[in-house]
């Protein structure tokens, strides 16, 4: 690995409790709770993560249940397990890897959204404005064939106005 780990979680230390750093994490044991770095975290093939995870590059060989967020790369090795949403920039999914969730990868142009609770924005891109517009186009569009259809209709006898 190129990054230099700051902090080792061992195999047999269970954390109850939320771990942040700055630096480098390598854990190999359980923590109950959110991992946070500002930098990158690896979660080794030994370990049980249950809560969010966030950091620039993530690499999972273990297991999380919970978010997962990198600002980054998240990569999910064979043994990798991730029940919970996933949000990065670049993902790369091994062969043999388990994944059960959402996943958003925004473009450069595109914010990923904040798993905070307090913070829930829904993520505008140019692309969803287009879907919208499009769908209300599409009911408009459905709406005036009716309206359409009802006055051909009248105009042939077919049906009289309430």
């Amino acid at each position: 690995m190129e990054n230099n780990v700051d902090t080792i979680i061992g195999v047999n230390v269970l954390i109850k409790g939320n771990l942040n750093n700055k630096n480098s994490v390598e854990i190999n044991g359980s923590v109950e709770g959110e991992v946070r770095s500002d930098d990158h975290i690896d979660v080794g093939q030994t370990a049980k993560i249950s809560g969010p995870v966030t950091a620039k590059t993530i690499v999972i060989s273990g297991q999380v249940k919970g978010i997962v967020e990198a600002t980054e790369r998240l990569e999910i090795n064979p043994t990798g397990v991730i029940i919970g949403d996933i949000n990065a920039k670049s993902l790369i999914i091994q062969q043999g890897a388990t994944f059960i969730g959402k996943s958003i990868m925004p473009s450069d142009n595109v914010k990923i959204p904040s798993s905070n609770k307090e913070d829930k924005k829904e993520v505008t891109t140019e692309a969803a404005a287009i879907k919208v517009e499009k769908e209300e186009k599409k009911e408009l569009d459905e709406k005036d064939k009716v309206d359409d259809k009802e006055i051909i209709e009248d105009k042939f006898g077919f049906f009289s106005k309430k």
